[in-house]
């Protein structure tokens, strides 16, 4: 059985129904894996052409033992391998497989908002296409129709057999409060990014917004998590500027959560987050939430492209432009 995420005003969402939607969607799911900051600033890494566990541990600034930790499970998941470069004593270096080179619309996705949004720490305002030698900027757009992909194109629709058939586990729920002191060594780049959805029930309150839930009880019914962690996630996308409280009942006093263009413009790592899930975690058969491109009104799978010749970005053809 399908149905709207969206809820009208005249046919509220059945939540109890739809209660581990969003908790067990294709973005909770690819959060497990990746929804923690260690592991987000590894894949970074990775990318940039660290390889090494000192280097990885100097750009990220992470402990030791937190590095170790998220090595061992981006290798566990298949995202990283580990690869022998010296045999006594051995040592080895990680490089991405094909499940982690897939990761690209994410990492570039989240660089384009922290061309916008971020507080520059860093990060290079443009980036070039090497096919066609231009400084370009990353076009996300619909596979089928090849029109550009806009939060408000998009519809959902709900497999809530599947979603109730599963129970996503937690994953990392610690959250870092603070950078603390950083050493100059430690590459900031998405630090912003990751200050705002740092982890996965931050990320989880936000995938709530983009499926059309505004009011603390459908989201709490969402997310099914404790109402002091929803308290705190939503008071955080409100102090960075992500979510607006916008009062919607006198007696009592009563808020809705609507995003901001900030928060709106984090839909395509989010989108992006949803299908990688779809291509490596989810069967067809299983996936709770499909996304409907509206325009073309198919099943939306994006492709990104250079916005100066429309050719396809991969890893390989771009670099960063000299600032």
């Amino acid at each position: 059985m399908t149905f709207s995420l969206v809820p009208q005003e005249e046919t509220p969402i059945n939540l109890k129904r739809g209660s581990r939607l969003i908790r067990n969607s294709q973005v909770a799911q690819a959060l497990t894996i990746l929804g923690d900051r260690w592991a987000f600033l590894i894949i970074r890494d990775v990318y940039q052409g660290a390889r090494k566990f000192e280097e990885l541990r100097r750009l990220s600034g992470a402990a030791r033992g937190t590095l170790t930790s998220r090595l061992q499970s981006l290798v566990n998941n298949g995202i990283l391998f580990r690869s022998p470069y010296r045999a006594s004593p051995v040592r080895f270096e990680y490089r991405l497989t094909d499940k982690g080179l897939d990761l690209y619309p994410i990492v570039i996705a989240v660089w384009a908002w922290e061309v916008r949004w971020g507080e520059g720490e860093q990060i290079p305002s443009e980036i070039v296409h090497r096919v066609c030698g231009a400084s370009m900027q990353p076009v996300f757009r619909c596979k089928q129709c090849k029109g550009a992909v806009h939060i408000d194109d998009c519809d959902y629709i709900a497999n809530v057999g599947a979603a109730e058939t599963r129970d996503v586990p937690a994953g990392i729920q610690r959250r870092s409060r603070n950078r603390g002191k950083l050493d100059y060594c430690v590459d900031q780049r998405f630090f912003h990014y990751l200050d705002v959805v740092g982890d996965r029930w931050t990320a989880l309150v936000l995938a709530a917004a983009f499926f059309g839930l505004q009011r603390y009880d459908q989201i709490l019914a969402s997310v099914g998590m404790a109402t002091n962690i929803l308290s705190d996630r939503l008071k955080l996308l409100v102090s960075a500027g992500v979510l607006k409280r916008v009062q919607y009942k006198d007696r009592p006093t009563r808020f809705e959560y609507h995003l901001s263009d900030k928060g709106r413009d984090l839909y395509l790592p989010t989108i992006a987050l949803h299908e990688w899930a779809n291509r490596w975690l989810i069967e067809k058969s299983e996936r709770p939430i499909t996304v409907i491109h509206r325009p073309c009104g198919k099943e939306l799978v994006t492709e990104v492209v250079c916005d100066q010749c429309g050719g396809l970005l991969k890893p390989t053809d771009v670099s960063y432009a000299a600032d």
